[in-house]
């Protein structure tokens, strides 16, 4: 089960050594400025091994050669550091709304840690400014579109590295500058350029950093999502009072054999646990009624009958009676109705398959997570120097797509967490399927539309899902004069993935406010019938904790009354997700 974690539960500091960087020292920085220290004492051997091939006139690509489909075009050593510069200044050609703050400190963090494996021969004072720039928040501006995932990102990337040189744009206190007359103009006098060394233009921009960058955030979304998606389908399953076999029955699912299915149905059966409306019967419907004495005389036989005889639904004939007897039973009706749905043995699709849908979802996202993380601590670049075996290995490790894959495979995962939630929407709406509550959950439906058009909402978000989620990774365009001749498109899964998760997110915020709806509903029912209608005495503890976050973040009383500007009520629930939000605690 998710526990509440804050900002204050993140570290305020990360050292960065190339070895054991993680997910959520990575969020620590990105989302909340955690400060970097470095190590640098892995640089020393690969930066010697570059200065002394250069000095031996030895060919080491990128280094004493041309780039891409120019390898064969022999450098020489006075050009040797030009040819640096020139790499960033020409590769720096993206285009596009910049990416955000958060996704260019985590680019910033995750190269810093990659060159500090020592495989790259860069010098100590390079990573040191680059830090400078971090923990100071000089930001890059870094355009999103230009990447095709191989020779990793070297279109943004580039965009990151030229400040270091003193050109390019950063950001800093919200406002954007030419990082020379940022520098001109010393704002921070200890911001001063780098003269680069004889591969540090290559170490800077090679390599899979941003699909990684995006790659975390992304699946930091896709987790919130999972737990706040099982949030929202437990507070709409109190107010359908489901059937609890489908989440209960722990056989059941060890004997499907997925984990992530289990999961879910463990997190589902620790947050209704004590709930008095899910898994209510018709007998028990009944039997409060009676409790109560708010069957008439006429019909106490027929009732008693009922609950004597539970494997017999109540026969329809006594909801009829009672709606047609005038207004006094029409509420009573309504819980007659509600008793003998409770009859049947199973409910939809959207319901009793949710541990099936979420879980394989968190099975892919857990499958995600393993491949990011060992990525953060990989060696990206190329060539890589291995000096102890006086070697640069010109290879692959810069291709997107050991990470390109599992980005769409993420994209499928957090879209079909929307796909099911948006069903369970759609079902609250359908007073042919929401088990007795009233269309679009309000009342005086038809003069008032109440939810009914976030339904639409929530189905265009899960449309414009539909095409994202096509495998960006299926494609594969040639470049650099076809010596470039597979590219992964990793970066552009990972931009999807993101985008997705945005989509995913509102579909939530739409479903929490559905549930609230909902469950306050079926509270008013209980009430007009004369049924106890105590909110936290009819909803597990769990659940109950939820609604009440819900309602101080949603504070309108009274909501399912009349119709109002709902688009302030999703957004406010959505702004609530996040990190010290009231509803953040939910989904983590």
């Amino acid at each position: 089960m998710p526990t509440a974690a804050t900002a204050s539960a993140l570290p305020s500091t990360v050292n960065l050594n190339g070895k054991n960087l993680t997910l959520q020292q990575v969020i620590a920085v990105a989302c909340h400025q955690a400060k970097v220290t470095i190590d640098t004492s892995n640089l020393a051997p690969a930066l010697d091994f570059i200065n002394k091939a250069v000095a031996n006139k030895k060919v080491v690509y990128g280094v004493t050669t041309g780039f891409g489909s120019k390898v064969d075009t022999s450098i020489d050593a006075t050009d040797a550091l030009e040819l640096q510069v020139n790499l960033l200044r020409s590769h720096a050609c993206g285009v596009g709304e910049p990416f955000s703050e958060a996704i260019v400190r985590a680019i910033m963090v995750i190269r810093l840690n990659t060159l500090l494996i020592g495989h790259s021969g860069v010098q100590q004072t390079t990573v040191q400014q680059l830090a400078f720039l971090l923990n100071h928040n000089i930001l890059p501006v870094i355009p999103q579109q230009g990447s095709v995932g191989a020779s990793g990102d070297l279109c943004p990337l580039s965009h990151m590295a030229l400040p270091l040189i003193g050109e390019g744009e950063i950001h800093y206190k919200g406002v954007r500058y030419a990082t020379s007359n940022f520098i001109a103009q010393k704002i921070l006098p200890n911001f001063k350029p780098v003269t680069l060394s004889y591969k540090e233009g290559l170490a800077l921009n090679n390599g899979t950093t941003v699909i990684a960058a995006v790659a975390v955030i992304a699946l930091h979304e896709a987790k919130k999502i999972l737990n706040l998606g099982t949030y929202s389908a437990a507070l709409i399953f109190e107010s359908l009072g489901v059937r609890k076999e489908f989440f209960d029955f722990d056989a059941f699912h060890h004997a499907r054999k997925h984990s992530g299915q289990t999961a879910i149905a463990k997190q589902l059966k620790n947050l209704l646990k004590r709930s008095k409306l899910v898994g209510i019967t018709q007998t028990q419907i009944l039997q409060l009624l009676l409790k109560h004495r708010l069957i008439p005389a006429t019909y106490v036989d027929a009732v008693t009958d009922a609950i004597q005889h539970p494997d017999k639904q109540l026969s329809q004939t006594l909801f009829h009676q009672l709606k047609t007897n005038g207004e006094k039973y029409t509420y009573l009706a309504d819980i007659v109705a509600f008793a003998r749905k409770k009859w049947k043995p199973q409910d939809s699709y959207s319901v009793r398959c949710f541990p099936q849908v979420f879980g394989a979802s968190k099975t892919a996202i857990d499958h995600a997570e393993a491949i990011i993380a060992n990525e953060l601590n990989a060696a990206v670049d190329n060539p890589l120097i291995f000096a102890k075996d006086n070697e640069a290995i010109s290879g692959g490790n810069f291709h997107g797509q050991p990470l390109a894959l599992p980005m769409d495979y993420l994209k499928l995962a957090i879209a079909e967490m929307g796909n099911i939630v948006e069903r369970q929407i759609n079902k609250m709406m359908d007073a042919n399927n929401n088990d007795c509550l009233p269309s679009f959950l309000v009342e005086g439906v038809g003069l008032n539309s109440g939810l009914m058009i976030t339904q639409y909402v929530a189905a265009s978000l899960v449309s414009e899902n539909k095409v994202l989620v096509h495998p960006a990774s299926a494609d594969s365009i040639p470049t650099c004069e076809n010596t470039e001749d597979h590219v992964s498109m990793g970066t552009i899964a990972a931009r999807q993935a993101l985008e997705i998760a945005q989509n995913v997110k509102k579909i939530i915020a739409i479903a929490v406010l559905t549930g609230r709806y909902a469950v306050e509903m079926r509270m008013s029912q209980f009430a007009k019938a004369g049924l106890p209608h105590d909110t936290a005495n009819w909803l597990s503890p769990q659940t109950f904790i939820f609604y009440k976050a819900v309602a101080e973040t949603h504070s309108i009383e009274k909501p399912t009354q009349t119709d109002r500007f709902l688009t302030p009520e999703i957004e406010k629930i959505m702004a609530n997700f996040d990190f010290d939000g009231k509803l953040s605690r939910f989904g983590m």
